[in-house]
């Protein structure tokens, strides 16, 4: 099984590389319309922060300020998104498991082109099915942001390193970047109804503004109109 934070977290670094992506959806036979009653488990938020240098640790206080920013973001759509209830885990190694779980199939989905053959996990399964519900919404947000007065250093030191080497070495650190993932879960299927990733790159990670676009983006073409 993964390795928590820590795995995710240099996975989020590393593809943050590219350019800004929403990718393409993945759905499975279920139609958006079916999809109600739909119950959010509690969404896994891992943010880096950069204080010195170009060199960024984990931050649990702005990752859960990013939590709390989500929950925020989503319920802004009201009834658009058809969140009904949330799946509350106390004990402490159920929501290990979970968490395992959720970063497993998020990563997973997001290699592939097609999820037909991409199945629930037993923890996340068993939560549904005890609380009786058919549809799970998982999320997970991620992201890099840099203490105030950070880049503009950075980006001086680039410049300087690149009049140093007369042009043939130039260093642009990325500057911030948004990442969220969402899933949505089918216990009676046993598969997966929903995947989308959005990544932005030199957005910040604790906007608002900036999350509510990519869920924006992430649903359009399925709980609201492509346009």
């Amino acid at each position: 099984m993964l390795k928590g934070k820590h795995l995710f977290f240099i996975l989020s670094v590393i593809i943050s590389l590219s350019s800004c992506t929403t990718t393409r959806l993945l759905t499975s036979s279920v139609k958006a319309n079916e999809v109600t009653d739909l119950q959010k488990f509690e969404t896994l938020s891992y943010i880096t922060l950069i204080e010195k240098a170009n060199r960024g640790t984990h931050n649990d206080t702005l990752s859960n300020l990013s939590k709390a920013i989500f929950a925020d973001v989503l319920s802004s759509f009201g009834n658009r998104i058809p969140l009904t209830g949330n799946i509350i885990v106390n004990d402490f190694q159920t929501r290990n498991r979970v968490r395992q779980e959720i970063e497993f199939l998020c990563i997973t989905a997001d290699k592939k082109k097609e999820i037909s053959s991409l199945k629930l996990m037993p923890t996340l399964d068993s939560l549904l099915e005890q609380n009786q519900k058919r549809f799970g919404l998982i999320t997970i947000t991620s992201g890099l942001t840099r203490v105030k007065g950070n880049y503009g250093k950075q980006i001086a030191k680039g410049i300087g390193i690149g009049i140093l080497s007369l042009g043939m070495v130039h260093v642009t650190p990325i500057k911030a970047h948004s990442t969220v993932y969402v899933m949505i879960l089918d216990s009676k299927d046993n598969n997966i109804a929903f995947f989308r990733r959005s990544r932005l790159s030199d957005k910040e990670p604790l906007d608002e503004a900036i999350l509510r676009k990519q869920v924006q983006r992430i649903f359009k073409g399925y709980f609201w109109p492509p346009n």
